[in-house]
């Protein structure tokens, strides 16, 4: 296939992901949110005014009110609202009784909570402005972001598998029939996480015979990678960990002791900015700059527990983050069980290399262990897989040949009940059975209209009996089918297979 016409397909990769993304935005306010709203509207890092609003912000006794988390999300989180600024300025200005404090109403659902924050923000008249800011940084963030992650996953198929058809499909797999689907709903440093290491990872696997000089930008803008996604959370350091003992013994066994610590060093360069940032952000916010925000957070009954939290991996942990019905990885995502037949594969054309494979399942094997070890890992009940998310695009890599030399049967056996499963819980936002149920059978839903219909009473009265989606998803199905077809009828879609049959 020609460049243009690869270029082409990627487009439509990318707007197809970022329509359909943002179609399925949740209006969850995340403890990100406030800090991202803070850094865009006084390049301050303390959420005073938000206090209360949410279990992971706590005050810090002459120093102010934090968040309980990494600030790489809340940052890049802040570019896209500080650009929405003077739109959303316009708004409350002609409307102003959108900011303006309200009386209590009912939030339709069982979860109490969710009234009590309603409430709280209705009563402060930060209701509207923060669910705008939750939608400014999906649609400006979120959702570009992992419809780029597609466009990656596209390219990268394309130059190890030779076929751009099969690299096409497989990038709308990963877009669509992964966890990447359920967490670009709102800002989410996991993910985002994923996304960095989707991208380091690219970067270092490319071809050794690069001239040095380019070799050395890529590695360097690898550690990059890396280290930004530990400036979103500190689950990045098993997977730096995992990365930094590939490199050296890659790099050591294709150019001797020299070139592996050259490498080492590069890559490490890269990821000393970030980490700077980071160290800079937890001296600001907590005035120490070597422990993470857990230290500080008023105890709790997981923080309690052995070091601010971190015990030894246990095994129920080791189940949960794997099996568990409301945040196993492999409940969400049961087609990502194929990757482990990927090093028992006698010719895995395209498929990553031996050492590539050690990295995958070494990186997701220590990020399994250090989950399991994080008591905060059954928080996840009530936001489904997050934790092991960042593993996603390393097993998708890793179980690409095994599905491709997979029994046709056997391939849709593991696909269709995973895109059925990827669907279901990015529209419900529930765990596995729960969304299934409802999606098959009271129908499609798109979970910001469900939220408007549960909190109809405040907002929106005509929306009390529910509004259906089918239109939505109609006008969706258009917008995409044009998306494909609409493009320069000169070039086709999926390059016709020239190779002599035998």
């Amino acid at each position: 296939m020609s460049g243009v016409a690869r270029r082409q397909t990627a487009i439509r990769i990318f707007l197809t992901g970022w329509i359909v993304y943002c179609a399925h935005f949740a209006s969850n306010v995340v403890r990100e949110v406030y800090l991202a709203v803070a850094l865009g509207e006084h390049s301050s890092v303390r959420v005073d005014e938000y206090l209360g609003l949410h279990p992971d912000l706590f005050e810090i006794p002459g120093r102010g009110a934090f968040i309980n988390s990494n600030p790489g999300a809340s940052m890049l989180g802040a570019i896209p609202y500080v650009m929405a600024r003077p739109a959303l300025g316009l708004i409350f200005h002609l409307r102003p009784e959108l900011v303006a404090e309200k009386p209590p109403s009912t939030y339709d659902d069982p979860r109490p909570n969710r009234t009590t924050f309603m409430n709280e923000s209705r009563a402060r008249g930060l209701d509207i402005k923060l669910g705008l800011a939750a939608a400014v940084m999906q649609v400006g963030l979120m959702a570009p972001a992992s419809a780029g992650a597609m466009v990656l996953m596209y390219w990268l198929l394309c130059v190890r598998l030779g076929r751009e058809s099969q690299a096409k499909w497989l990038a709308l797999l990963y877009g669509f029939g992964t966890p990447v689907f359920f967490r670009t709903a709102f800002l989410n440093q996991n993910l985002l996480l994923a996304h960095f290491i989707l991208a380091a990872f690219a970067l270092l696997i490319c071809p050794s015979t690069l001239e040095s000089t380019k070799r050395d930008r890529r590695d360097f803008a690898a550690g990059v990678f890396l280290g930004f996604g530990l400036l979103c959370d500190y689950s990045a350091a098993p997977l730096i960990m995992a990365f930094g003992v590939w490199i050296l013994a890659t790099r050591w066994a294709s150019g001797g002791r020299a070139a592996s610590l050259r490498t080492c060093v590069i890559a490490g360069a890269g990821v000393l900015g970030p980490v700077a940032l980071l160290l800079a952000y937890q001296w600001a916010a907590l005035g120490v700059p070597w422990f993470p925000a857990q230290r500080s957070l008023p105890p709790t009954p997981h923080s309690a527990e052995g070091w601010n939290g971190m015990t030894l991996p246990t095994l129920e942990l080791l189940w949960d983050n794997m099996a568990s019905g409301t945040y196993g990885l492999l409940t969400f995502c049961p087609m990502l069980i194929a990757a482990i037949g990927a090093p028992f594969l006698r010719a895995r054309a395209g498929g990553p290399t031996g050492s590539e494979l050690a990295l995958i399942f070494g990186g997701t094997a220590a990020l399994w262990l250090f989950s399991s070890a994080n008591q905060f890992s059954h928080l996840q009940f009530n936001t489904g897989v997050r934790y092991m998310v960042p593993a996603v695009p390393l097993l998708f890599l890793a179980m690409v040949p095994v599905f491709l030399q997979a029994p046709r049967i056997l391939a849709w056996v593991l696909v269709l009940p995973t895109v059925a499963i990827s669907w279901s819980v990015s529209m419900a936002r529930e765990d596995v059975a729960t969304s299934l149920s409802r999606v098959f059978l009271l129908g499609p839903e798109l979970p910001w209209l469900t939220t408007l219909r549960r909190m109809a009473s405040g907002y929106a009265p005509f929306l009390a009996e529910g509004a259906s989606p089918l239109v939505i998803f109609a006008m969706l199905g258009a917008v995409v089918w044009l998306i494909w077809r609409g493009g320069d009828p000169r070039v086709p879609l999926v390059a016709a297979d020239t190779r002599p049959t035998s």
